[in-house]
């Protein structure tokens, strides 16, 4: 969106980013409903405690790393999605950007929320909306960089990025683990 002039444009193009990126995240979270079925025969509180262990262990792991080392794909999506114009490449850029598959994961909370959906097993409708949250809080950077600017932008990263990561593993973790206790284990 750097070449794009204009906060009324910029927060336009946002929004088809924005519905792409939400739309791409509860695609994913439909997807991981359904293969949540596949584990949904183990007994709940196995489940649990698997749950446990994974999210502890990808929190510590997401805390002492320095850069996730967790499967993921470094290909950047191309430019030409928006060859078509700028706010159907950004429905498009945003459809593959907010699944979650096709990019990079800086953090750790989008692989808890994956877990959280195979292990727990909550309605579709459930996993549809934490993967509908998932995609767009991905287009969040965008409109954080429309209301700050570029330099803006650049300063609050430079301090901040790896540490909002961190912080918003060990967030999900927690909330993720208090949901799956109150829907499991309470």
């Amino acid at each position: 969106m750097a070449s794009v002039r204009g906060r009324q444009r910029q927060l336009s193009l946002w929004g088809a980013f924005a519905a792409g990126t939400t739309l791409g995240g509860a695609a994913t979270g439909l997807g991981l409903g359904v293969l949540s079925g596949l584990v949904s025969p183990v007994p709940e509180r196995v489940r649990l405690v698997l749950l446990v262990v994974l999210v502890l262990a990808l929190v510590v792991l997401d805390a002492l790393t320095p850069r996730l080392p967790l499967p993921q794909r470094s290909i950047l999506i191309p430019q030409e999605v928006f060859a078509r114009g700028m706010a159907r490449g950004g429905l498009r850029f945003g459809l593959e950007y907010g699944c979650g598959w096709r990019t990079l994961v800086p953090s750790a909370a989008a692989y808890l929320a994956a877990l959280f959906v195979l292990l727990v097993v909550p309605p579709w409708w459930v996993a549809v909306a934490l993967g509908a949250a998932f995609g767009l809080s991905r287009s969040w950077a965008v409109l954080l960089w429309i209301g700050l600017g570029s330099p803006g932008w650049q300063t609050f990263l430079a301090g901040h990025s790896r540490v909002l990561e961190r912080a918003g593993s060990a967030l999900a973790g927690l909330l993720l683990l208090a949901a799956a206790w109150a829907r499991l284990g309470g």
